[in-house]
């Protein structure tokens, strides 16, 4: 089995109803899953993915029957503005992290910076008053314009979640036109970026980016990220949560498994 701090990403799994996701982690060697809580709009690339169905009354009751037996459940938030129902899932689920996105800076930063970790501020008194934390994940926008987010908001039940692949599309990075500059630029910013945060980082989103048209989304065993590198920033500060796989690759189970594997080999020799 991977070590349970790697949670397989039910969305990697499209066309698979709830029950056969989780069975199908566990015949791939997960002890641990992330899931979006319900909401609308679960889909991708490759289709509709399963969720938690919590926004279905009628299901709740089944979900820890479900999810019985894993080491950890993650929680990324559902595409609609219900945070209180993903907090709330997440408590439910026994989950210590809501993954929530940050969005990005339209118009001026500062007016943006403040109304945004007023928000978040919000959120984190009720992630707090629950026993969960909150891990604002990266989009794309500035870099220092996310860094200086997760610094405002200055709540103690809210963080950052480091999503590897997003950092592809911080404009820093991708104002590079030399493809070869691009990848050394995109792995160095991880780099920065852990550092910067430090004990700040509640959770990781873990997948790769394809050089040739610069997508994320696909199997970490290769692209334009190195994984070792990310890892030996994860370990130098100290990273013990979870690491979420988030995929989009046709060849869905392969894909999972050979991340699951690579994640797992990184996690044993780099992180301990």
């Amino acid at each position: 089995m991977f070590h349970e701090c790697i949670c397989l990403g039910l969305p990697s799994l499209a066309g698979y109803s709830l029950p056969e996701a989780l069975v199908k982690a566990r015949e791939l060697g997960f002890q641990s899953v992330m899931s979006l809580p319900g909401g609308p709009n679960a889909k991708h690339s490759l289709g509709p993915f399963p969720t938690l169905g919590y926004d279905d009354p009628a299901g709740r009751g089944q979900l820890q029957g479900l999810l019985d037996g894993f080491a950890r459940v993650s929680i990324h938030q559902a595409w609609d503005q219900d945070w209180q129902g993903w907090i709330d899932c997440a408590k439910l689920v026994g989950a210590q992290v809501v993954a929530v996105h940050a969005g990005i800076c339209q118009g001026d930063p500062s007016e943006w910076l403040a109304a945004t970790a007023r928000h978040w501020r919000v959120v984190g008194d009720y992630a707090q008053a629950h026993g969960i934390r909150v891990g604002i994940e990266n989009e794309g926008g500035a870099r220092d314009t996310y860094l200086r987010l997760i610094r405002e908001v200055d709540h103690p039940a809210v963080g950052a979640t480091i999503d590897l692949g997003h950092c592809a599309y911080f404009v820093e990075v991708t104002a590079q036109p030399d493809l070869g500059r691009r990848v050394g630029l995109l792995n160095q910013t991880i780099s920065d970026v852990l550092t910067e945060l430090g004990d700040r980082v509640v959770a990781v989103h873990a997948h790769n980016v394809r050089v040739a048209d610069w997508r994320d989304h696909r199997s970490v065993v290769s692209g334009a990220i190195d994984m070792a590198q990310a890892f030996r920033g994860l370990a130098q500060i100290g990273f013990r949560g979870s690491i979420d796989i988030e995929l989009e690759e046709p060849d869905m189970e392969q894909a999972c498994a050979e991340t699951g594997a690579c994640l797992d080999a990184l996690c044993r020799s780099v992180l301990g």
